[in-house]
């Protein structure tokens, strides 16, 4: 078991392209405080590019190994991010916005409606982040748009307890690395820079999580 967390906490520097994915992943994530969108959807890309990889039991990929392709699943995968997250971002924004702006200053913030809309939404959301890696995983590997929204595939893999736990445990590295990104920002001058490194080694080792357990789910099911 300790092996197996060791090889997970080194994923984003043991491949063949060493440390190059890590520090590609750190500039972009860097950039986007200053140019918020173009930069993350080329993560977007090479995210979708690493859990096939991962899937396949492979280490991850070299970031710029084929630029077109990186182009084509950046697109793609920043599309399929949309439905997926953004979606339910949206309608949490549109529940918020007409619970507290859309009813009569006399009678109150309707609490009830509120928490209830919200609930439901934020529950859509996780939802949408369970899916979302398998179908990018699926968009990495045939370039389809309509397969990544194949309800047989999300359905199979998503319904698997092994990627069940591996996404769990790829959400909780995620999480406590955003915990962390979001302490270093306050350090002066060089806190965003240290937070995009912070950032940037979680992603890379969320990914190679998750693509392992799309793959062991699919040689079990």
């Amino acid at each position: 078991m300790r092996r197996s967390y060791a090889a997970i906490l080194r994923a984003p520097i043991h491949s063949d392209a060493a440390e190059r994915p890590l520090l590609a992943i750190w500039l972009a994530l860097a950039l986007s405080w200053i140019v918020p969108v173009l930069p993350l959807v080329v993560v977007v890309g090479y995210v979708s590019r690493a859990l096939v990889a991962t899937e396949g039991g492979d280490a991850l990929p070299a970031f710029l190994a084929d630029g077109r392709s990186l182009v084509r699943r950046s697109l793609g995968g920043s599309l399929l991010c949309l439905v997926f997250l953004g979606v339910p971002a949206l309608a949490l924004l549109i529940t918020v916005y007409g619970a507290l702006w859309g009813t009569n200053p006399s009678e109150g913030v309707p609490v009830g409606r509120l928490l209830a809309g919200s609930t439901a939404v934020l529950l859509f959301g996780v939802v949408g982040l369970y899916l979302a890696p398998i179908a990018l995983t699926t968009y990495g590997q045939t370039g389809s748009i309509r397969s990544s929204l194949s309800l047989g595939t999300l359905r199979s893999i998503g319904g698997h307890g092994a990627y069940f736990f591996g996404w769990t445990i790829g959400c909780v590295a995620l999480s406590m690395t955003a915990a962390l990104a979001s302490l270093l920002t306050s350090v002066p001058q060089v806190g965003p820079v240290l937070a995009a490194f912070a950032l940037a080694y979680g992603l890379l080792v969320t990914t190679f999580v998750w693509g392992r357990a799309i793959g062991r789910a699919r040689m079990r099911s």
